[in-house]
């Protein structure tokens, strides 16, 4: 029993990473016999927890599916919600079902699944999901009016630190356009964070 535990521990530290992300396409794939083979409950239950575990891909799908209710009940602020997360992670695909959703939804409506996202993400980076900080700072450069450069300057600055190459050019662009009290407040708030996702 302990040597079978030392080697499921050895397999978690040298799995190569890419074999991790083949498992999550293998999820979606199974997810995709599932609903050919109409098992649509199991299929669209398995679909939501690879969502939650922030699979872009599955969120794009899942937000189909509840946009046009063929499967499940149409719900279009969870198709929002969906579909803004898988946006936001870099599927620019998915601009075309918001853009439809945009039709049936408030301004209001949209800001508050634009906040519950953020609180999603927020649980997501703290997690130590990457991809998730990433997608924290798009929402204050790009989706709250006015921008918000500090949060947005904040989390660009963490996904720096976490190894994200990608950041530091959006980071330095916002660094620019930054008074020195509100870099002095994003600075401070980016070091606590950051702890707070490393502890």
């Amino acid at each position: 029993m302990n040597k079978l535990l030392k080697i499921f521990i050895i397999y978690l530290l040298f799995v190569p990473s890419h074999l991790i992300a083949n498992e999550k396409k293998q999820s979606l794939q199974n997810i995709y016999t599932l609903l050919q083979e109409k098992k649509f409950e199991e299929g669209i239950k398995n679909l939501q927890i690879l969502s939650e575990q922030n699979d872009i891909n599955a969120q794009l799908l899942y937000s189909k599916i509840l946009f046009s209710g063929d499967l499940t009940p149409q719900d279009f602020e969870n198709s929002y919600f969906w579909g803004f997360s898988a946006l936001l992670g870099g599927l620019k695909k998915s601009s075309s079902i918001l853009e439809k959703l945009n039709e049936y939804l408030t301004e209001e409506q949209i800001s508050e699944i634009t906040n519950k996202l953020r609180d999603f993400l927020e649980k997501r980076a703290f997690a130590k999901d990457k991809k998730a900080i990433i997608q924290i700072a798009k929402i204050y450069e790009n989706f709250t009016d006015p921008a918000d450069l500090v949060n947005a300057y904040t989390w660009y600055n963490i996904a720096v630190a976490q190894g994200i190459k990608t950041a530091k050019l959006k980071r330095d662009e916002i660094l620019d356009n930054l008074n020195e009290k509100d870099l002095l407040d994003a600075q401070s708030l980016s070091i606590k964070l950051f702890k707070k996702i490393n502890n």
